[in-house]
């Protein structure tokens, strides 16, 4: 009994702590995994919304180049030389290699300087960054250039990208002299992205407002998102920031994350929307490292929680196998060796509450043993008695008669069971003499007196009654105890 008490709670306790441990381990693995999750797609949005902080800063800073360019003397004061303006826009791109061409362009449209010579004596009115540049300040979005393209040289193998930056260049006097243009290569975007990209392990699509893929991994440029990724394309078509777990064409799950410029300060922007996508897999590489081992962490604990558990429920266990033994010898009636200097915690007190049990049911057992002689005794004496007993329930119906009544009278105490003792009266005392009797039990609580009764078989016999009333603690009534003798 003891060795199976002390496996059941040992093997529950064992099992409950290993349970506990694993759900709460589960538990954080899962508030962990989601939390890096979130933390991983917004560290993607950060990403892309510092990309697109980045082209928008540099194209801030061309803006402001050809603009201060465009305000300087030489190119402003109608008396300077053709050679003076050719060599400071030379300067110009020769110290700011983002510059893939730098011309200044006449009102009507003819290129009068171009860095390196290109287009000089071209007209180029259609283009453009010629009458807006006129107008005023312009920026134009990512474009072909056929004719430069064919020019000028291209050592990367990739086609070649322009966006314009023209100002109008205005003289003291506030005249329009003509248009300063630069074609802001495209390589420099492509240089910060795939750095951008080699840094965090992420492929990056650089996007315009229709969906053209400017700057793309894996020979995707000048292609429509669409033809790459019809999914992506409509679930990001709007120009909400956010970070999603989208399925792409390769039938790949990539954490992508979206944000689209806004412009710098002067620079109003093009709306181009940089996405950073990134596998899952990879995505989530510390999240799932992180599962592995708070779940190796959980179930070393499991393990250790149950090995504690059940040291500590044998501890526990062993006092409560005591007071089960002293159980079971108070059940077969043994000897009862009780404990001595017991601790004062739940466990004492259960003993405590058992010993005093103990010696309670020992005292009142005791206490029956002498009631039961008492009434054993009480018995006796009332079935030995030699006087007739008669006991009435409050409502005066006989309920027990002793052995002399019945000799007394005839009658067993089946024969009278429940009947009033008037089943006695002889006739021979009138109504007046019974009134008495009852008005002076009724002050009194008792009467006694001489009266003839008449036994089971007709015969007149003389006694000598002794009534008395038995009351409860309300003082009512609950039995009426005659006594008598017939005298003989």
């Amino acid at each position: 009994m003891k060795n199976s008490f002390n496996l059941k709670i040992s093997f529950l306790v064992g099992v409950l702590t290993f349970i506990v441990a694993l759900m709460v381990g589960f538990y954080s693995n899962y508030i962990s995994t989601q939390q890096l999750e979130v933390n991983s797609g917004e560290s993607l949005l950060k990403l892309s919304k510092r990309v697109n902080d980045i082209l928008d800063r540099e194209m801030l800073e061309r803006f402001r180049e050809i603009r201060f360019a465009a305000s300087l003397p030489i190119m402003t004061d109608e008396n300077s030389s053709i050679n003076e303006k050719r060599e400071l826009i030379q300067k110009i791109k020769d110290n700011y290699n983002h510059h893939e061409w730098i011309g200044y362009a006449l009102l009507d449209g003819t290129v009068e300087v171009g860095t390196n010579g290109y287009l000089e004596g071209k007209n180029v009115k259609a283009r453009p960054w010629h009458p807006n540049g006129l107008n005023g300040p312009y920026i134009g979005d990512v474009h072909d250039a056929l004719l430069l393209a064919k020019l000028l040289p291209n050592n990367s193998g990739e086609a070649i990208y322009f966006s314009d930056v023209a100002f109008p260049v205005i003289n003291k006097n506030g005249k329009t002299l003509g248009v300063l243009c630069t074609h802001l290569t495209w390589q420099w975007t492509r240089d910060v992205i795939r750095s951008i990209q080699k840094e965090h392990g992420v492929e990056i699509f650089l996007l315009s407002k229709d969906g053209l893929i400017l700057v793309g991994p894996e020979n995707t440029e000048r292609s429509n998102i669409s033809d790459i990724s019809l999914n992506v394309a409509q679930l990001l078509k709007t120009d909400e920031e956010s970070f999603k777990i989208l399925n792409w064409n390769d039938n790949v799950k990539y954490l992508t994350a979206s944000s689209v410029s806004k412009g710098f300060e002067e620079y109003k922007g093009f709306s181009w929307k940089v996405i950073v996508r990134q596998p899952v897999d990879e995505a989530f590489k510390i999240a799932h490292k992180n599962t592995s081992l708070i779940l190796l962490i959980s179930v070393f604990l499991g393990i250790l929680g149950a090995i504690i558990g059940i040291i500590i429920s044998n501890k526990i266990s062993k006092p409560l196998n005591k007071l089960n033994q002293i159980v079971d010898d108070i059940t077969n009636n043994k000897e009862v060796k009780f404990l001595k200097n017991v601790s004062n915690d739940e466990i004492g007190k259960l003993h405590n509450a058992l010993e005093n049990l103990y010696k309670n049911l020992i005292e009142e057992s005791k206490d029956k043993k002498n009631a039961q002689i008492k009434v054993e005794l009480s018995l006796k004496i009332f079935e030995q008695a030699l006087e007739g007993i008669i006991i009435c329930d409050k409502n005066n119906n006989i309920i027990l008669v002793n052995r002399a009544f019945t000799q007394i009278t005839g009658y067993e105490l089946n024969d009278i069971y429940g009947k009033n003792p008037s089943i006695l009266n002889s006739g021979l005392q009138n109504q007046e003499f019974y009134e008495n009797m009852w008005n002076r039990l009724r002050k009194d609580g008792k009467w006694d007196g001489h009266l003839k009764n008449k036994r089971k078989d007709g015969t007149i016999y003389d006694e000598y009654l002794k009534i008395s009333t038995l009351k409860d603690r309300k003082d009512e009534i609950v039995n009426y105890l005659a006594t008598f003798n017939s005298g003989f």
